[in-house]
């Protein structure tokens, strides 16, 4: 009787140890488990926010690096277009198809670069400046007095003028282009960058 009871409290004991064995076993392996599950999640809750950091990095280069350009009269798809940032007229002149067998080049720099939201007219080479359209053009850029006509002096002859650089002077000729010339003097206010101040600094160095 007594050895079937010592058997018993033997069996008890090994019973119970293993209990705690497999409880301490498999609590250790659900911590570590848990523990990889955590990293993993951490991993793969970054990786969507680094991609979508470098996309964001992406986009904001791309927008940096384009520029929109409208482009008329003698080619043959005049519309509006996205160029990279440092491309130049002929650029323009290529996107758009080409020029017609009209254009007009001798008031066009092909080389200049081409900035946002600008506007490039090619001009029709057969196209004839009335006294309606456009006032009387004299021979020369200028007369006696040594004034400068704005509505014949080249690129080269408007730059002579008081504060006016390369980008003011194919501007006007741009506005003439389009615009057919200048009326008057008080005209040249209309071009971008010419204000009042400026413009009393010109108008004695002027006429049309």
């Amino acid at each position: 009787m007594l050895k079937e009871k010592k058997k018993i409290g033997i069996i008890s004991i090994l019973v119970i140890f293993l209990i705690i064995s497999t409880f301490t076993y498999f609590k250790g392996g659900f911590k570590e488990l848990k523990k990889n599950n955590d990293k993993q999640i951490f991993v793969e809750e970054n990786i969507p926010q680094n991609n979508m950091e470098d996309i964001k990095e992406k986009q904001v280069t791309l927008k940096k690096k384009s520029i929109v350009v409208e482009i008329k009269g003698e080619v043959n798809k005049p519309d509006v277009y996205e160029l990279e940032e440092d491309s130049i007229i002929k650029d323009l002149i290529e996107k758009a198809g080409g020029l017609t067998g009209n254009a007009e080049l001798s008031n066009i720099n092909r080389a200049k670069k081409l900035r946002n939201h600008e506007l490039i007219y090619i001009s029709n080479k057969n196209d004839v400046v009335t006294a309606i359209n456009c006032p009387q053009v004299k021979g020369n850029l200028t007369n006696n007095s040594g004034k400068i006509n704005i509505n014949s002096a080249q690129l080269e002859e408007l730059k002579k003028l008081n504060g006016i650089g390369d980008a003011k002077a194919q501007k006007i000729i741009d506005y003439r282009q389009i615009k057919g010339g200048f009326n008057s003097i008080e005209d040249l206010k209309n071009i971008e960058g010419i204000g009042q101040k400026m413009f009393e600094k010109l108008k004695e160095e002027i006429e049309v």
